[in-house]
């Protein structure tokens, strides 16, 4: 087949990825009825016949939005139309439960609350009572900071007269036991059904990573940490995580169990409360009252990039629904009832294939399984994505990539509601689905126009052409608008671009979109802000005017479309733009300004943007942060988070603090198809000032894995993207032409000393060239390829890099030669060291801490903080047992490994404490097996190299003597 009639795929999108055609199951079945909702024949055929509306009859007007939003997670509208949405928070700064004022176009802060954030948990599920008009009854779903960990939902009360949620009013629902010490899945919606039961989806609570190849994480090896085994959760029927549950919450604070769940009340090794089982990550759920509460969810699916025939599918991502209670599979089966082999992780090699689909379920002999062995029958998802291209619902991979199902909802129409905004009858009763990672809203129509009992048929776009950044949630207001949060385009945080949204339905002229733009947004008073409302505009093409209001006090200060204004006195301004078209028609934006106090600067140091790092190593930063008006500040102060990036979203995967910590990439999380990458940032929240208020500084920069897939760049020039089987990701660039180029992301070659190029072609002498900043820049490395005997012939050919500094460069692969076609480049590796380092104990990993043939030990197996930590004979004592969470600190019963009054000098006793963020507790490896702490910058020691039972630790300066060479977990 010659180069130029083969397939191509040109794509777009600014990092964008291509997936391979990956079948493995029968086609869904067709379509066989006409029979509606309403049960007519004829209102099926006028369905059937209708168009969606134009999305031009649709307007997309901005409420909130930018970085004071936080991390968006979800949203609950009230009766009145104000919406409450909650930011996921951070540890340190805890969850937000923020509130839109529709009246004046304002948000405030209806509650701070304390948390624990690690690991996608946080605040993380909002929803409010179905009599909310009259309780006034607001539930959370949230992480609070108590040990032992748990996930929790309370209910709050909402005084309208202060727009505030009491704290004082917590009543705490139920709460459930939860591990953070590996992220991930945590889910968190809620929704409410006609009988006011309440559900509340919970994810896996497992990691995804370990030995699990994108698979079933089923790892039972007891040395493993339980994170790898989602049998001990989803599978789990004495265990609310990985499910749907159901109660009925209680005036006085408590709940009952309705009957009908899963499991009859008292079941032994049961919870009554599980509606729905064997779930992944279930992240928005949403019952339709209107047709026999039936429940809709949208759920994430695993990482794997293509089938392995002895193992297991391409991952599926799903859009489900349930009319009863049932079990749907995880981690036993995906997608159409497709079974796992039974993994036996210690001899890795399959056991068999799970039963799926048929009369009795998976037997769940997990060590870690707490409730029931035979589990009930498995169910299909209803529609489904699948990695590597979904051949029976291709519409879910247009646009393709990576896959996050989010929310869904069955839109009712209401003639008798008045309301000029409200979607029009075509969207009656049908099923509309999102997706984050893929930017859309599509609906779901079935063979008899219901979607609580019809068989799907087609998945067309809804708003087609619109621009979404990462739906997250939605949901139909009382005025029959659609209201929207976008997540943004942050990675577990917030983000200038993230919104909250109302899209409705117009007739008449659309609204105009107002954007502002301050050239400062902090400073000392006097300050002066030069505002901007390029940006703004009219999409019916009408003249704007302008309105801006400094202060946001209602007072009209300027109406020039660029205007100059300066502050005097200090304090949190918002600055308000509205324009105006001239029909009545408006629309707003508010800017905040602080004045009187300086946003901090923060660094991170230790790793490059852009550097390249190996799996199953380790990545150690630093960070540090300057602020005028807080003097020096502890680098123990400052906040440093790992994330795994994936395609656009990302895992986070721990914290430490600027001293130094420390985090490991793990094994690849998912196939060669996948993008994927590591996002450090360090953070630092000031004090504030006097009159003003606090402010953060942030430094987020970007690692890549020194493997990467040609087909996976920002931009192409001239090459085009092949479909390919023997390509490691099911693709690679081809039909490649004399002076054409891609270019890759940003990065830094430190430590990279080679290039490998797995190449293919049919003439010899040409050219793969690397070269920085440009297609014409300096070239770092050069590749000559041969000829490999055929277009679908791979070798490798690698290069020496050869570069001129360290720093951050936009990467160009160069191609050079005769004419036509000169070669196919499926991926290339850089070699050396790169920026990671050999992994010595990573995240999870628990068991003894050895040196000279001892071990550190808790003294009697104390709590108490300062109880000596000693070397002892080792005896495999739970005393003896050191965990390494990911964050920098090494903890045993249940607290962390300590320096003694945060010392710094020679000779400081190391003792336990409670965990608390310091850089006492930070513990980096270092050479000859050390154990540093970075802010003391001394190793853990056995003083005097006495090994007697009983010597306590100490710090001492790191001499690589066997003193200080430790063994970790």
């Amino acid at each position: 087949m010659s180069p130029t009639s083969r397939r191509r795929f040109a794509l777009t999108a600014a990092l964008a990825t291509v997936v391979a055609v990956a079948g493995w199951i029968p086609q869904a079945g067709a379509a066989t009825s006409t029979t509606t909702h309403d049960g007519t024949a004829a209102h099926a055929a006028a369905q059937a016949a209708a168009a969606p509306p134009a999305t031009g009859l649709f307007e997309k007007v901005k409420l909130d939005g930018g970085l004071s939003m936080g991390e968006p997670i979800e949203l609950a509208v009230l009766p009145d139309q104000k919406v409450l949405y909650i930011n996921r928070g951070t540890t340190n700064g805890g969850g937000q439960v923020r509130l839109y004022h529709p009246g004046t176009q304002t948000t405030t802060v209806a509650l701070t609350l304390a948390l624990d954030a690690r690991h996608e948990d946080g605040l993380i599920g909002i929803t409010v009572h179905p009599q909310f008009a009259t309780n006034r009854w607001v539930y959370l779903f949230y992480s609070p900071k108590v040990t032992p960990l748990v996930n929790r939902i309370s209910r709050f009360t909402f005084n309208p007269g202060t727009n505030l949620l009491d704290p004082a009013s917590e009543d705490m629902v139920i709460e459930w036991p939860t591990e953070r010490e590996l992220c991930c899945h945590s889910a968190g919606s809620m929704t409410w059904d006609s009988n006011n039961n309440l559900y509340f989806a919970v994810g896996d609570n497992t990691n995804s990573g370990g030995d699990s190849a994108g698979m079933a994480p089923i790892d039972e090896r007891t040395n493993r940490n339980p994170q790898y085994d989602a049998q001990r959760t989803s599978g789990n029927t004495n265990d609310l995580r990985g499910k749907i549950n159901r109660i009925h919450p209680e005036d006085n604070g408590t709940y009952t169990i309705p009957a009908g769940n899963l499991f009859p009340a008292g079941t032994a090794g049961t919870r009554g409360e599980i509606y729905v089982m064997g779930l992944r990550n279930p992240y928005r759920i949403w019952v339709d009252k209107q047709a026999g509460n039936t429940l809709y969810w949208g759920e994430v699916g695993p990482d794997a990039g293509a089938t392995v025939a002895n193992r297991g599918p391409a991952a599926y991502d799903e859009f489900n629904r349930a009319t009863a209670p049932g079990n749907y599979g995880w981690p036993y089966c995906g997608g159409p009832n497709v079974a796992y082999n039974d993994w036996d992780f210690a001899a890795n090699a399959p056991r068999g294939w799970f039963p799926c689909g048929g009369t009795t379920g998976p037997v769940n002999n997990s060590p870690r399984n707490t409730g029931l062995q035979q589990l009930p029958p498995t169910k299909p998802a209803t529609v489904w994505e699948q990695h590597g291209g979904s051949r029976e619902w291709p519409a879910l991979d247009n646009p393709g990539g990576c896959g996050s199902p989010a929310h869904t909802e069955v839109y009712h129409y209401n003639a008798n509601l008045v309301s000029d905004v409200k979607w029009p009858q075509y969207y009656d009763n049908k099923w509309i689905i999102s997706e984050y990672c893929r930017n859309w809203l599509k609906e779901v129509q079935f063979n008899n126009g219901n979607p609580a009992t019809g068989t799907p048929t087609v998945i067309e776009p809804v708003l087609g052409g619109m621009s979404f950044v990462h739906p997250i949630d939605f949901q139909f207001g009382p005025d029959g608008s659609l209201y929207l949060l976008e997540y943004g385009s942050g990675y577990f945080s917030g983000a200038p671009d993230a919104g909250l949204y109302k899209i409705n339905y117009i007739q008449g002229g659309r609204s105009p979109l107002a954007k502002a733009t301050p050239s400062v947004d902090n400073g000392l008073a006097p300050l002066t802000v030069n505002f901007s409302s390029a940006g703004s505009t009219d999409p019916d093409g009408d003249p704007l005017g302008y309105a801006w209001d400094f202060d946001n006090n209602g007072t009209v200060d300027s109406t020039a479309a660029n205007p100059s204004y300066t502050y005097t006195t200090v304090g949190d301004k918002r600055a308000r733009l509205t324009v105006n078209d001239g029909t009545g028609k408006s629309g707003t934006t508010v800017v905040p300004i602080v004045v009187g106090n300086n946003r901090p600067t923060v660094s991170v140091g230790g790793l490059p943007n852009g550097g390249l790092f190996s799996w199953d190593e380790n990545l150690t930063a630093t960070a540090a942060a300057t602020d005028p008006q807080d003097g020096t500040i502890p680098c123990a102060n400052v906040v440093v988070r790992a994330a795994l990036g994936h395609q656009e979203h990302a895992h986070e995967e721990g914290q430490g603090t600027g001293c130094g910590a420390t985090f490991d990439t793990g094994p690849v999380h998912a196939g060669p198809d996948s993008v994927l990458f590591f996002v450090i940032r360090g953070g630092y929240t000031d004090r504030g000032a006097t009159g003003s208020v606090p402010l953060t500084g942030e430094r987020e920069i970007t690692l890549w894995p020194k493997q990467w897939q040609a087909e996976h760049y920002v931009q192409l020039n001239g090459p085009q993207v092949i479909n390919a089987a023997g390509a490691e990701g099911g693709f690679r660039l081809g039909d490649i032409q004399n002076g054409e180029w891609v270019r890759h992301h940003g990065v830094s070659l430190k430590g990279i000393t080679g290039v490998r190029a797995r190449v293919s072609s049919d003439k010899a002498g040409n050219v793969v060239s690397f070269r920085y900043d440009s297609p014409t820049g300096t070239e770092v490395a050069r590749v000559t390829v041969p000829n490999t005997g055929g277009w679908d012939n791979y070798t490798e050919v690698t290069a020496p890099v050869s570069k001129p500094d360290d720093g951050t460069h936009d990467l160009y692969v160069v191609f050079t030669g005769g004419s036509g076609a000169l070669l196919d480049l499926d991926s290339y590796t850089f070699t050396g060291a790169g920026v990671s380092t050999p992994d010595s104990g990573g995240p999870g990993r628990t068991g003894p801490l050895r040196a000279m043939g001892k071990c550190a030990e808790i003294n009697a197996a104390g709590t108490a903080d300062g109880t000596r930590v000693q070397i002892w004979d080792c005896n495999s004592q739970p005393q003896q047992t050191w965990t390494l969470p990911g964050d920098g600190t090494v903890r045993g019963l249940g607290k962390c490994l300590d320096v003694a009054a945060s010392g710094l000098t020679n000779g400081t006793r190391v003792q336990l404490w409670t965990c608390n963020g310091t850089g006492a507790q930070q513990w980096v490896a270092a050479a000859n097996g050390g154990l540093r702490n970075p802010q003391s910058g001394r190793c853990l020691d056995i003083p005097a190299s006495n090994t007697t039972n009983g010597t306590q630790l100490q710090i001492y300066d790191c001499n690589g003597t066997a003193a200080q060479n430790w063994t970790l977990p």
